[in-house]
């Protein structure tokens, strides 16, 4: 089971988020429509806890391409390890992020439950939770999770107190998931152009010896599937990657923004609403870009 699947089994649409605001609404609820709406974007980013981390495979790919031609001196089991725990953390921070937009857009709506299942089912547990070197990813985790858990004797989250309370530890995780991502994407089309490159370089692959002759062979079409095969899925992660960071952007960009709206009391307002969306809306879309040009 992965861990968008053990985490949270169900994300919650843009759809079911306006049914929610309705239902509050038509039961007296007060219902913030900006904060349900940023947190169902924090709830999206659930879907890249498995398509999105992904340095230990760049790792992998990195050290076989840069290979010598006896093979490397390192299991990749030892080259890579740091990477993969970098990895899990990512991962589990994605997830964090997913969960504190389910609580978002219950508060918003009214909703008093506590948050403990969230922070409950985020898997952090204590504050060494992870043994990857980013102590202030780590840091910023546990703070969230903390946070969502409410108050200890079970009393109502305000939501002004909620969404600034959650801003620093989110801005945490904004910046070193944005850094991990971004130097993710750069490595991966640099392994996609060499890929390419060594694809179409014609050069003696292997040789042998059968009685006192030597023979040496080109590509072969294992070669060429090999070769296809590595740069599909090298592809494939990169544009994946792209799509985690455009989206972890737009809500990093309106979270700072509803934090900004909640300081000054200001939740709930039209104008409001209207600033949190045009932020979101200036969020560039990033996407990968092939140039056959620059793969020669």
């Amino acid at each position: 089971m992965t861990i968008a699947q053990n985490t949270v089994t169900r994300w919650t649409s843009v759809a079911a988020l306006s049914a929610l605001a309705a239902v509050a609404t038509a039961c007296g609820g007060s219902v913030v429509r900006s904060g349900s709406s940023v947190g169902g974007l924090g709830q999206g980013l659930g879907q890249y806890t498995d398509a999105a981390p992904h340095s230990a495979e760049v790792c992998v790919l990195k050290d076989s391409l840069a290979a010598p031609q006896g093979g490397s001196d390192k299991s990749m089991t030892e080259t890579c390890s740091k990477a993969q725990k970098t990895d899990l953390l990512y991962r589990r921070a994605l997830a964090v992020l997913a969960l504190y937009g389910q609580r978002l857009a219950a508060i918003s709506a009214d909703d008093e439950y506590a948050g403990r299942f969230e922070a409950a089912a985020s898997g952090v547990t204590t504050a060494n939770w992870s043994d990857a070197d980013d102590q202030a990813t780590r840091d910023a985790v546990s703070q969230l999770v903390t946070h969502m858990a409410g108050p200890a004797d079970g009393s109502k989250t305000e939501l002004k107190q909620f969404i600034q309370g959650a801003a620093a530890p989110i801005s945490s995780l904004c910046s070193g998931l944005g850094s991990y991502l971004d130097t993710q994407v750069t490595e991966l089309a640099t392994i996609r152009k060499d890929v390419d490159k060594k694809s179409t370089t014609k050069s003696i692959r292997r040789c042998g010896t059968y009685e006192n002759h030597t023979i040496c062979v080109q590509d072969t079409v294992v070669d060429r599937l090999t070769y296809a095969e590595v740069f599909a899925r090298t592809a494939a992660l990169e544009n994946s990657s792209y799509q985690a960071k455009s989206s972890l952007q737009r809500f990093c960009t309106a979270h700072a923004k509803l934090a900004e709206v909640a300081k000054a009391d200001q939740l709930g307002k039209k104008e409001s609403d209207a600033a949190i969306a045009d932020a979101i809306r200036a969020v560039p879309q990033t996407e990968a870009h092939w140039d056959a040009a620059s793969a020669k």
